[in-house]
């Protein structure tokens, strides 16, 4: 029988031991898989969909360890029949991939906040300054919990958290949902109106090497134009207060895909949508937002072998739009798509 505290104890044990990064917060949602490899030494979570098994960010543990397990996922996916893809790597281990034969396509970037020289002072911070300045003056609050949480909370968050999704589904995979023993593994940071109401909140994820990551984010629909900003300053003077070196914002996909001279077909496709593709999802958007706090970026790319690219891209979209929660089947979820684009 599976023990889902036992997998989260030793996941979280394995993290503090080696480290994790950027997406290794996202093994707690226990809807992927885990493949042990070199021994157990190293980490590598997955999932599969038709004939792939779609792994999500890098491998973990030693580094002299990652080629060698990087090789033994790909004959242990040969062995069952399936494809192995490699979903947001990043620049450090690719020389390993391209050592196998793979191909790169960049998906997107992180952003990544230097906390010990995040200011608002002067004149570039003087927007997002006023705009603390005024949520502090109404008297909005802030501060941040640790687990273990009373149901009253957990309750008051799932309300948040309805409030922010109204019609729509959750997502999985490679995105953060909501589920309470998913937020109860991390530090939540809070703000609050004056009546002491909870407007908007984010888990706080940690890679145990002085660097966090702003996780699971959710408001309130009727809370205050600027919300979000006012949370993340708060978030960032928080973790410089306390010793962190980096704050991850998350994947900013197709960010900076396809603008280059002379791009793939597929990257130009990749450059379109994230242009006019905000029917769908508000690639632009979201890039700007990260933009006002991020001071650099780091990409990251899908790695993969011949393939028929348009089939891969549907596969990986059912693949994230199919929550742990809900599981809406396939055929209802492509209606739901298309539904929005209609």
């Amino acid at each position: 029988m599976f023990d889902s505290s036992l997998f989260t104890h030793n996941i979280i044990s394995f993290l503090k031991e080696n480290g994790g990064n950027h997406l290794s917060h996202l093994i707690l949602l226990q809807d992927k898989k885990v493949f042990w490899a070199q021994q157990k030494k190293v980490l590598i979570t997955y999932k599969q969909i038709a004939n792939k098994t779609v792994v999500l960010g890098d491998p973990i543990g030693e580094e002299s360890l990652i080629q060698g397990a990087i090789k033994e996922f790909c004959d242990y996916s040969k062995s069952k029949g399936l494809k192995p893809i490699f979903y947001q790597i990043s620049p450090k281990f690719m020389h390993y991939y391209h050592e196998l034969g793979y191909r790169f396509l960049k998906l997107g970037e992180v952003g990544l906040v230097n906390l010990p020289n995040f200011s608002l002072e002067g004149k570039q911070g003087a927007k997002l300054r006023t705009r603390l300045n005024k949520f502090s003056r109404n008297c909005y609050t802030f501060n941040v919990m640790y687990p273990p949480y009373s149901e009253e909370l957990l309750s008051k968050l799932k309300l948040v958290s309805d409030s922010w999704l109204g019609t729509q589904y959750e997502k999985g995979f490679s995105v953060v949902s909501f589920s309470e023993e998913y937020i109860s593994c991390f530090p939540i940071a809070l703000l609050k109106g004056p009546d002491g109401n909870i407007i908007a909140f984010s888990t706080l994820a940690m890679d145990y090497k002085n660097n966090i990551s702003i996780d699971l984010m959710r408001k309130c629909a009727s809370s205050p134009h600027g919300t979000m900003d006012v949370l993340f300053i708060h978030i960032f003077k928080w973790a410089k207060e306390k010793g962190y070196l980096n704050c991850s914002l998350g994947m900013a996909p197709l960010s900076n895909v396809g603008n280059h001279k002379d791009p793939f077909l597929s990257e130009r496709i990749m450059r379109l949508a994230y242009l006019y593709g905000s029917i769908f999802y508000n690639f632009k958007g979201l890039k700007e937002f990260k933009n006002k706090f991020a001071d650099r970026w780091e990409p990251k790319y899908l790695v993969y072998k011949k393939t028929f690219l348009p089939a891969m891209f549907m596969q990986l979209i059912l693949l994230i739009n199919a929550t742990p929660n809900s599981k809406p089947k396939a055929m209802e979820r492509i209606k739901y798509l298309l539904k929005r684009a209609g």
